[in-house]
């Protein structure tokens, strides 16, 4: 009898203790299964979660925005383009994905509305403090984006190199070629300022490397007046001649050796820069709908793989913005 009673109370201890078990494994399960409700749910929407790499958690809230920054747009993600201009003067990357050389990388400002904006005192601006970069000492540093203000002008290049300068206005439908590097002052005829093209800027291309060139589009040899008092040999040279050729300084052995006096003063008087402005500055469609702009850097301002390109008003509010 003693027997019995010792097995069933032995018995009784190990029912016991295995419900014992069997409880405290279902409240372990229940609370880990809990916690990781919790942790995808969190996940879920889009809040950050911390890792022990601060070098790969760029978007957390330790990222500083840039002082010309627009405000976000909750929906896409996107910012804002919060300035008045908005929607009407864009922005295209030009060469900035593929130029490193500050002369050679260009952008350009578009002006795609029924009113004239003045671009002068606009600021543009990169996204270098949106990238943090990696030191030696693996740490993540915020670097401050670079802006740089869009300069004066002059509407008119002077050919006698005396420029009034005044703010960049875009027309209508102008373009706005804007080079990081900055005017060529290094050269007889110094262009010291961003100007308005005009249909004798063609032949500046000979002689100024500018990237893009210019449109070859000055007037034709039989568009110049006093092309019937030249001899038949000068006449058929010139008739030839490329647009915004400017024989003096591509030909000059040859029309010194092979053409008269006269047809070297006719050519002299008509085929050049200067020759074009005193010529045709008062044709109608002597002013054309692109400007040069130079922003006197002497680096490159868009980088190479990717980069955002921002174009901000006068009061800070964003016009346009572009990544590649």
């Amino acid at each position: 009898m003693n027997k019995n009673r010792g097995f069933i109370a032995y018995l009784l201890v190990i029912v016991i203790a295995a419900a014992a078990i069997l409880f405290f494994y279902y409240v372990w399960k229940t609370s880990t299964s809990n916690s990781f409700s919790v942790s995808s749910s969190v996940s879920s929407q889009g809040e950050n979660i911390p890792t022990g790499n601060s070098l790969l958690n760029f978007g957390s809230a330790n990222s500083v925005p840039s002082s010309g920054s627009a405000s976000s747009n909750s929906s896409s993600g996107s910012p804002q383009k919060n300035s008045p201009y908005a929607g009407k003067v864009t922005l295209s990357s030009g060469s900035a994905e593929s130029e490193y050389q500050p002369d050679d990388e260009y952008i350009q400002i578009y002006n795609g509305s029924q009113s004239s904006v003045t671009i002068s005192g606009w600021t543009l601006e990169n996204a270098f403090g949106n990238r943090p970069l990696q030191t030696t000492g693996n740490q993540a540093v915020a670097v401050v984006p670079e802006q740089v203000i869009i300069p004066l002008g002059t509407n008119f290049l002077n050919p006698s190199g005396n420029f009034t300068q005044s703010p960049i206005v875009l027309n209508p439908g102008d373009t706005a070629i804007v080079t990081t590097g900055g005017p060529y002052v290094a050269y007889p005829f110094k262009i010291s300022t961003s100007f308005r093209e005009n249909i004798c800027s063609g032949y500046l291309n000979y002689s100024y490397p500018f990237d893009p060139q210019m449109p070859d589009n000055c007037p034709t040899a039989r568009q110049e007046s006093g092309i019937d008092s030249i001899t038949d040999v000068c006449y058929n040279y010139v008739r030839n001649l490329p647009n915004c050729y400017n024989p003096q300084l591509q030909d000059t052995n040859n029309l010194k050796n092979n053409f008269q006096q006269n047809c070297v003063d006719y050519i002299d008087n008509h085929f050049s820069y200067p020759a074009c402005v005193a010529n045709h500055e008062s044709d109608s469609d002597f002013n054309q709908p692109t400007w040069q702009i130079f922003l006197g850097l002497n680096h490159e301002l868009w980088h190479e793989p990717d980069d955002s390109i921002k174009l901000l008003d006068q009061s800070g509010k964003l016009v346009d913005e572009i990544d590649y």
